[in-house]
């Protein structure tokens, strides 16, 4: 269960390893977080994954707000 929550929580990226986020970072196709000396900006990293986060949170939102239209004109329907 909290394996879980932790999906949801942004938390979850301050505690990756700097390896773990450069492959996040290249799997959502976040540019221009690394230094020429081969270090990375783990906050571009991170503000990057929280921003992809919330747009898809926006996704969920409006999906189970038409859910819960369609179940209400049921409802009215059926009554």
């Amino acid at each position: 269960m909290k394996k879980i929550f932790s999906l949801f929580s942004v938390n979850k990226y301050y505690k990756m390893s700097d390896s773990e986020l450069e492959r996040e970072a290249s799997r959502w196709r976040i540019k221009e977080y690394g230094y020429g000396n081969g270090t990375i900006s783990r906050k571009i990293i991170i503000e990057q994954l929280i921003k992809k986060g919330q747009a898809n949170n926006s996704r969920y939102a409006i999906f189970i707000s038409i859910i819960a239209l369609i179940t209400s004109v049921l409802a009215m329907i059926f009554n």
